[in-house]
């Protein structure tokens, strides 16, 4: 689908048709950067800037940034198992916070889709600088196929006219 990475966020949803309306999204405006995008996976860079720091007395990035950026490319990762772009809502998002990640360091974030259910995709998503046995977080999220009143973007036509 992209054979020209890395890529902007921009450009990506851009391409998916997910095109940004009158606010980029906040991926865009932190020039997250796709390098890697499969069916099995995702991996994006973030480069550093300083409205990213947290903790001005430790220098150190906001962890809250942190649980944003896991969501993001954990949602991402079931997007990319579906046939087709289709509405998702965070039901679970589980992170276990492991260490502090210093100001001046880009961020990279993966996001993998481990299972997909009927109704439901589950999926698994890492941050780290420079080393990805090394995370700073780790993430394992459960997210809702479709949203109120849509059916399952993993039903085929046939089987939605039976259920209906």
């Amino acid at each position: 689908m992209f054979d020209d990475l890395p890529i902007t966020w921009a450009e990506f949803r851009c391409r998916s048709g997910r095109a940004p309306g009158p606010h980029p999204g906040i991926m865009a405006e932190l020039g997250a950067m796709i390098e890697s995008l499969a069916p099995e996976g995702i991996r994006v860079r973030v480069p550093y800037q300083p409205l990213m720091i947290g903790d001005t007395g430790r220098n150190v990035l906001h962890s809250g940034l942190l649980m944003i950026l896991l969501d993001s490319l954990c949602g991402i990762s079931i997007i990319q198992k579906l046939p087709a772009p289709a509405s998702i809502a965070t039901l679970d998002l589980r992170v276990d916070y492991l260490r502090a990640i210093s100001a001046g360091l880009d961020l990279i974030i993966t996001g993998v889709c481990y299972k997909m259910g009927r109704n439901v995709g589950f999926s698994r998503g890492a941050i780290y600088t420079t080393d990805p046995s090394d995370p700073a977080a780790i993430a394992n999220g459960t997210f809702m196929l479709g949203t109120a009143g849509d059916p399952s973007p993993l039903l085929t036509s046939e089987a939605q006219g039976q259920s209906a």
